[in-house]
């Protein structure tokens, strides 16, 4: 491998809470955001999950607010003590500002 990063948009490292819901529209599954970018996002959860061809996922993002997602898993990669997914976003929407101070 050349080492270069083939993503099409950059990534920011976060440690923050992604929620994954199930097809009813309840929480399904609440993860730890590793990174995320405008067409994607990294997550880790601590037992895996079945994950949906398409799913919805929210994240609460201090610099950008609260956002939601319609998503799909690009990748999974089993660890020690967790398993990470990689998921693409097929739309992206703000749906609360962040907040002033």
């Amino acid at each position: 491998m050349n080492g270069k990063d083939k993503r099409q948009a950059p990534r920011d490292k976060h440690d923050s809470v992604i929620e994954i819901f199930n097809v009813e529209g309840k929480v399904a599954c609440i993860g730890r955001l590793i990174d995320f970018s405008s067409l994607g996002a990294s997550f880790s959860v601590g037992v895996p999950i079945v994950m949906p061809d398409k799913f919805r996922v929210r994240l609460r993002l201090m610099d950008k607010g609260v956002l939601e997602a319609e998503a799909r898993v690009a990748w999974m990669r089993r660890q020690a003590n967790a398993t990470r997914y990689g998921i693409k976003f097929d739309s992206l929407k703000q749906i609360r500002p962040k907040e002033l101070k």
